[in-house]
């Protein structure tokens, strides 16, 4: 254990450092958005009486996803909710502003991943070769990328990681646009309330189905592209 800190000290301090820049970001962000009074239903009614309910109104709210988005990538509640409370007989236009924005950080965030990502390893691992590996690593995920955009993880921070991995733009741009509409559509209309119509099923089981069954043919394709590439082994002539 004392050689493997020896020898890996440095990264794992560049790492903790990341992620205390990370962290701090984010929770800088958040005190920001609640001093400004962008956190709670009642700060939401406030803004709506003073810009009205009009398109000004929504792009301001579309700005605010896309700021929460990116600076705090863990989750979209603290706006997407207290604005669904405020317009719980309008979610048609909670859904589809959250839906839209929250797509459009998404594939920001890839960028920066893209951008950056690589960067980063690089001052963390201080190796170019680690840094390739890593990222050959991250790459061979990429089939799983569409149900874990689903499950209760940071899925921001896996789009960032996606983009470091170097993912086909259209691939993740694609996936991102169908769970965000799912993951929106549970924060927004809450599940007591999809379970109550016929429709909130049809999003609920056919979203899951549809995105199981996209990995379990994107593996297919990958595993399948694989034995493509691999080369033969050729008869050696004497």
């Amino acid at each position: 254990m004392k050689e493997f800190l020896n020898k890996y000290k440095w990264t794992i301090l560049k790492t903790l450092i990341v992620i205390v820049v990370i962290v701090g970001i984010a929770i800088g962000t958040y005190f920001i958005l609640r001093a400004a009074g962008f956190t709670t239903k009642e700060d939401f009614i406030d803004l709506r009486d003073k810009v009205g309910d009009n398109v000004f109104f929504w792009f301001i709210i579309a700005g605010l996803q896309i700021i929460q988005v990116i600076f705090i990538p863990v989750t979209n509640q603290i706006i997407t909710v207290p604005m669904a409370l405020v317009f719980n007989n309008e979610l048609w236009k909670v859904h589809l502003t959250s839906w839209l924005s929250i797509w459009f950080a998404t594939l920001i965030l890839y960028w920066i991943g893209r951008v950056g990502g690589p960067k980063i390893l690089k001052w963390i691992l201080n190796d170019e070769e680690q840094v390739e590996r890593c990222t050959r690593w991250l790459n061979k995920g990429w089939i799983f990328y569409p149900i874990c955009m689903l499950l209760p993880i940071p899925d921001d921070i896996l789009t960032t990681l996606a983009g470091t991995a170097k993912l086909k733009f259209w691939f993740v741009a694609l996936c991102a646009f169908f769970t965000r509409g799912i993951d929106t559509a549970f924060s927004v209309y809450g599940y007591g309330y999809l379970t109550k119509f016929w429709w909130g099923w049809v999003i609920m089981i056919g979203g899951t189905i549809f995105m199981f069954l996209l990995t379990f043919f994107l593996w297919r394709y990958d595993k399948k592209k694989k034995e493509a590439e691999t080369p033969q082994e050729s008869e050696t002539v004497e």
